[in-house]
């Protein structure tokens, strides 16, 4: 069995994310997660770009027109609070997608650490 490769979408954005420090890409369910020092801060399902939130992020990211991420389990749709989508300005501005992933690994940062047993 072949290991995934990640999508065009998955690549360029992992490159355009360099001047954040080591970005780390790996899979997560049937997409990518993007991590630094061992933080995941942001997803890509289906080559879309989704960030982790806190609520002022959330409320930035609503004020820019950005839904959750929402999937279909059984025929009904799942919202995601936690995850909303990039704004689209993001993927053709470099500085916008800096910008945007500063705040999502902030917002990762303030959030509570899950203790695995």
């Amino acid at each position: 069995m072949t290991k995934a490769q990640p999508s065009a979408f998955v690549t360029h954005i992992h490159e355009e994310l360099a001047d954040i420090g080591p970005v780390d890409i790996g899979r997560f369910f049937g997409g990518w997660a993007y991590l630094v020092a061992d933080r995941q801060f942001a997803i890509s399902i289906k080559d879309r770009l989704y960030f982790r939130v806190d609520q002022p992020l959330r409320d930035a990211l609503l004020s820019e027109g950005c839904q959750p991420f929402t999937y279909n389990k059984g025929g009904k749709p799942v919202v995601v609070h936690r995850y909303y989508e990039a704004p689209v300005t993001c993927l053709d501005d470099r500085q916008a997608l800096l910008h945007w992933s500063a705040r999502a690994i902030a917002a990762e940062d303030e959030a509570p650490r899950r203790v695995r047993r």
